[in-house]
């Protein structure tokens, strides 16, 4: 008669275990940011100029002065409510691009800028520094 009820008993166990297991989950508080924050516009920034180079694209198309190229590869991989702005500096910080990259004009007024190392790896060794600028549409 014992050895019936030890199975009523494990199931009894497990079930309890698992109530126990969710409602710790559920007390765990969730870190919401809200979607239009600077960290998540600065985090977005910096995939896609990391992604972009990751295959030596992006330094390519800065060593042949290809703007409308770099233009419109950031702007395929950004949602259209995202405004982007981009300049590329040499190293000592002059501008190398002779007209704006960019798809409109500011949307907001929260504007998030970040900065990217790039290096050519043709023969001519260079050093750029890419500043893009993001803004989602409020």
């Amino acid at each position: 008669m014992l050895k019936d009820k030890k199975g009523q008993v494990r199931i009894i166990e497990a079930f309890l275990a698992s109530v126990m297991l969710l409602s710790c989950l559920t007390l765990i508080p969730t870190q919401l940011t809200p979607k239009n924050s600077t960290v998540n516009l600065a985090w977005k920034a910096d995939n896609i100029l990391l992604s972009l180079d990751s295959n030596g694209h992006l330094a390519t198309l800065v060593d042949n002065h290809d703007w409308v190229g770099l233009r419109d590869s950031v702007e395929s991989v950004l949602p259209l409510t995202t405004w982007f702005n981009l300049t590329v500096y040499d190293k000592d910080m002059n501008i190398q691009n002779e007209f704006p990259i960019s798809n409109a004009g500011a949307v907001s007024d929260t504007i998030v800028s970040f900065e990217y190392v790039c290096a050519s790896q043709n023969s001519n060794y260079a050093i750029y520094v890419l500043q893009l600028q993001l803004s989602v549409v409020d």
